[in-house]
């Protein structure tokens, strides 16, 4: 029986440090996506400007 309450205990263990690697993950990939997000912003209203000054 103490094996099995050690298994699930390092199961537990590996599910969570699982976890943490994951919702890092994901706080990278928002914030890539927010950076993109102002990349893509910029470049529209660069290319706007452009568009206004040229005519």
């Amino acid at each position: 029986m103490y094996l099995g309450v050690f298994d699930m205990k390092e199961r537990l263990e590996q599910t969570r440090k699982v976890l943490r690697e994951k919702q890092h993950l994901k706080k990278m990939i928002e914030e890539d996506i927010r950076d993109l997000e102002n990349d893509v912003q910029m470049i529209e209203e660069m290319m706007h400007a452009y568009s206004g000054n040229s005519n």
